[in-house]
């Protein structure tokens, strides 16, 4: 009996035992960490972007893009004039003979700098044409002294095709995150209602232009 006792403990212990090691085994190595005093991350400084040297508004009460945005709570969502220049148009691709490429809808975008390489002082506007095609037929007929005809009753919106990067324009339209077309733009976009360029030269200026351009 005495003896059947101490096999019962002498099991019992080595049971433990093993119990204990595979304990330590699944918990792995312990990793010893170390703190470093006085040590500071090299990292470079958070970019400063300037605010832009124009006002929100401007005496005819139309936004630059800068206001547009800064007052978003009141002009997202609503029909609003803004004055700005043209910095950047989308052109169509060229694409290789015998290939078919993706070919975005006509949309270019406007900043309060003409020369703005900053994409997020970007505001895009779309809506003045369906296609590339549209403004190509446009411009042909208004160069051919022609009105598009359309039948009675059917009433389209104008097609811009005469737009002048570098330029400075007023451009009223709806100030949203998207378009009817697809646009999408989470600081907002403006889908196109009218426009009035306010530095572009008139047609008496271009022909004297052309003129002094002949002479040269």
């Amino acid at each position: 009996m005495k003896r059947f006792a101490v096999l019962s403990a002498l099991v019992l212990a080595c049971a433990l035992v093993l119990v204990g090691c595979e304990e330590e085994e699944a918990a792995g190595p312990v990793v010893v960490v170390e703190q470093v005093d006085k040590y500071k991350a090299n990292l470079p400084p958070v970019p400063k972007i300037p605010k832009p040297d124009v006002p929100e508004t401007y005496n005819d009460s139309s936004y630059s893009v800068y206001g547009l945005r800064k007052n978003v709570g009141k002009t997202m969502d609503q029909v609003v004039t803004v004055t700005a220049y043209i910095a950047k148009m989308y052109e169509k691709p060229v694409c290789p003979e015998g290939k078919t490429c993706h070919v975005l809808m006509p949309h270019l975008f406007l900043a309060d700098d003409p020369k703005e390489t900053l994409s997020k002082r970007f505001v895009r506007l779309v809506g003045y044409a369906q296609s590339f095609k549209e403004m190509e037929d446009e411009k042909y007929n208004a160069e051919q002294g022609k009105e598009r005809e359309l039948p009675e009753g059917v009433f389209l919106p104008p097609v811009i095709w005469d737009w002048r990067v570098g330029h400075k324009y007023k451009i009223t339209g709806l100030f949203a995150r998207s378009s009817g077309a697809g646009f999408m733009d989470t600081d907002g976009l403006i889908t196109y209602d009218k426009h009035e360029c306010l530095d572009c030269p008139t047609e008496e200026e271009e022909e004297e232009a052309a003129k002094e351009e002949k002479k040269k």
